[in-house]
């Protein structure tokens, strides 16, 4: 019987030691238990389940079988008879065999693709999953260990959890690789019997791939067009006006339907205008303004600043014992960890020689995140330092 902290640090760190991988991968579906499963997961959140399906008819089950190619972080091609997902750096291929979707600017992350559960388990199964007592096992020719798990309802299931959907059922037994961490082997149960396989046929651990690799080639027949000219299309429906918008930004497609869906919605500037004009100066601005508002940028941008025990953060009021939480709360935005966010201010609107009001974005990767995009702070200067 092996220790439960055997199983949680390989699977904390997945893929841990991987820079490169290959392999085939296998997935079955039962479907009839696959909704009960899903229904079983929604049910106290108020869901109900409902599978449409065009073409053939569904038959009990269904077996898929990917080919798997995987350049971390950013480069990877998973292929099935159906299916195809190839990214190489900002720009993804994904779609059907017979119409493929390409995406010039894609930010998606290799555990949010079908196979990426299994490749980078720990940052999505850690808190969702309730794990047992780890034993020793083979998957692959590769040593593995197996455990038993359930989903993490210490809240009786009150608050919903995306990854719950994605894992398709409650109860689950997991293979993890010993070495890397990496799910080789996950069984998703409904009262005992299997709803769910997906199985690593065959892995192989850094082997040497190059640019061919993840090159993309339309397969014969298929119709391949742009994210943005799904937008275009949507735009006309809608009839937006897209005179004087450029038709390869999908971001400003996107502006001219929610202008159509929205006519009401004030712009970024007049939103800003509007805030600005809720706070009254109190006071004179300080005597050399541009100096302060100079402090001020470079204590948002410099906000990770710490003092010489390593403890305090130096740029922020009563940042004693805030350095460990900041660090954490910086990778979890998404792609935070190889690029931890930062605040980039936006504007400044002195209240009195020592207050300022401060709008401020959070800026992962050299892109804003949209979730906190214009959000307003304060800045204090206590004695001479802002």
């Amino acid at each position: 019987m092996g220790r439960k902290g055997d199983l949680l640090e390989p699977i904390d760190g997945a893929p841990r030691g991987v820079h490169t991988l290959t392999g085939s991968v296998w997935k079955w579906t039962h479907h009839e238990r696959s909704q009960r499963a899903f229904a079983e997961i929604t049910r106290p959140h108020g869901g109900s389940v409902a599978i449409a399906r065009f073409g053939e008819p569904m038959g009990e089950t269904n077996a898929q079988h990917w080919r798997v190619w995987l350049d971390l972080p950013d480069r990877w091609r998973f292929e099935s008879d159906h299916h195809v997902d190839l990214r190489n750096g900002g720009r993804r291929w994904v779609g059907s065999a017979s119409r493929i979707t390409e995406l010039s600017d894609d930010r998606t992350e290799v555990e949010d693709t079908e196979i990426g559960m299994l490749i980078s388990s720990g940052s999505r199964l850690l808190g969702a999953l309730r794990f047992g007592d780890p034993t020793e096992d083979a998957v692959a020719g590769r040593p593995c260990l197996q455990v038993s798990a359930t989903l993490n309802r210490s809240d009786g299931g009150a608050r919903f959890n995306p990854v719950d959907v994605r894992l398709g059922s409650i109860d689950h037994i997991y293979w993890f690789d010993a070495v890397t961490g990496i799910a080789l082997r996950h069984v998703a149960l409904i009262e005992g019997e299997p709803c769910a396989i997906t199985e690593f046929k065959e892995v192989r651990i850094n082997p040497p791939l190059g640019d061919v690799d993840f090159q993309f080639v339309s397969p014969p027949g298929a119709i391949v067009e742009r994210q943005v000219d799904h937008l275009i299309r949507m735009a006309e429906i809608r009839g937006a006006d897209l005179s004087g918008v450029d038709r390869d930004d999908p971001q400003a497609v996107q502006t001219a339907i929610q202008q159509v869906m929205r006519p009401n919605r004030p712009t970024p500037e007049a939103r800003l205008k509007l805030q600005k004009s809720k706070h009254v100066p109190l006071g004179d601005p300080p005597e050399d303004e541009a100096a302060a508002q100079e402090s001020i940028v470079h204590a948002f941008d410099h906000l990770g600043e710490v003092d010489g025990a390593g403890v305090a953060l130096v740029n922020v009021q009563r940042g004693q014992g805030l350095v460990g939480p900041l660090h954490e709360a910086q990778k979890r935005a998404p792609g935070g960890a190889d690029d931890p966010a930062s605040l980039i201010v936006d504007d400044v609107e002195f209240l009195r020689p020592d207050e300022a009001v401060v709008w401020y974005s959070v800026e992962v990767n050299g892109e804003r995140f949209p979730m906190v995009k214009g959000r307003e702070g304060r800045a204090v200067k206590v004695g001479e330092q802002w």
